[in-house]
């Protein structure tokens, strides 16, 4: 299974499964972060800085430790 964070830039995806703490998994989830959800990746920073992402509608920016736990199809 491929990891959120290995997407290239523009590049779609189907959310699988967070594999991350209780804490994480609930506020990944509250930021629309669930299963079956469409994200896209818009921008990668260097040196491991946050991730820009589409999803649903929204940008949002996640650390890439959060980005690694994520799973998609």
């Amino acid at each position: 299974m491929k990891k959120l964070y290995e997407l290239n830039i523009n590049q779609i995806a189907k959310i699988y499964s967070l594999n991350t703490s209780n804490e994480s998994t609930l506020r990944l989830s509250e930021m629309g972060f669930i299963p079956g959800s469409i994200v896209r990746m818009i921008k990668k920073n260097p040196f491991g800085g946050p991730l820009e992402l589409k999803l649903n509608d929204y940008y949002i920016a996640i650390r890439k430790e959060d980005a690694l736990m994520i799973e998609v199809k």
